[in-house]
């Protein structure tokens, strides 16, 4: 099994891979989530030539810690660095990418590395805070409808033994706070081009948020989907977000074609 070394402790990673990249995107799940809920998304991505990267993160499938307790951002940061070092051996443009709690960090990244990524992409993106969470103290649970209507998804959701809707809250509330202290401040500097989609009824971050960002940010763009739950990559209409991201991806690297 493919593991990752990190200072934090090892954590499990996949690949998958495309006969002849011409990029690759590494990329962060959110809470309760991990990589084997991915292989949709990962086999459209081979279709385009676009390599998937993806790291279950700490506390997380295969990757040992507290159910739910991703760390610290810089833990999760240090995953995407680490993933980042193996699918740049390939020499192709390289897109970060993160979902929900991923992509707060995500976000962090290319704000602090914009050189090291060609592009990136967020979904789900919690970019003020999340009601839920007020409370660190309490246990954050999630209701499966809340997060997609696709039965495919919501059945490993609720049946697979390595996902979960519920944890505490604590660790998760206190990351995401870090985040929207310096949301603010920061996201207007971003300067590499980035593409949110995102679901218009995501229950969890509304999607306000994030059409008041992208008219004040220029390299970030919007695509909103309407109807859409909050893991809108794994939600009914995953094929079209699929195909928005690729699309984005192509017109972002020069030497996709």
């Amino acid at each position: 099994m493919p593991f990752l070394e990190t200072e934090r402790g090892r954590a499990y990673f996949r690949h998958w891979a495309s006969p002849q990249p011409r990029a690759a995107v590494v990329f962060l799940h959110g809470f309760g989530e991990h990589t084997g809920l991915y292989h949709r998304y990962g086999f459209a991505l081979n279709a385009a030539g676009i390599d998937l990267w993806a790291v279950d993160q700490f506390g997380h499938g295969l990757t040992p810690g507290d159910r739910g307790d991703f760390g610290t951002l810089e833990d999760s940061g240090a995953l995407a660095a680490a993933l980042t070092d193996l699918a740049s051996a390939d020499d192709v443009p390289l897109v970060l990418q993160g979902h929900s709690f991923g992509a707060v960090a995500t976000l962090f990244l290319l704000l602090g590395e914009p050189e090291t990524y060609r592009a990136g992409v967020v979904s789900g993106a919690p970019l003020v805070p999340v009601p839920a969470l007020a409370d660190a103290t309490s246990t954050f649970e999630i209701a499966p409808n809340q997060l997609s209507a696709d039965p495919f998804y919501l059945d490993a959701i609720e049946n697979d033994p390595l996902a979960f809707v519920d944890a505490d809250g604590g660790p998760l509330a206190r990351e995401l706070n870090r985040g929207w202290d310096g949301f603010g401040e920061l996201l207007p500097t971003l300067t590499v081009p980035t593409l949110a989609v995102h679901g218009s009824n995501d229950p969890i971050a509304p999607v306000g948020a994030l059409r008041a960002y992208a008219d004040q940010i220029e390299p970030l763009s919007l695509v909103e989907v309407e109807g859409g739950g909050h893991d809108i990559l794994n939600d009914v209409s995953h094929r079209e977000v699929a195909a928005a991201i690729v699309e984005f991806i192509h017109s972002s690297c020069a030497q996709c074609g």
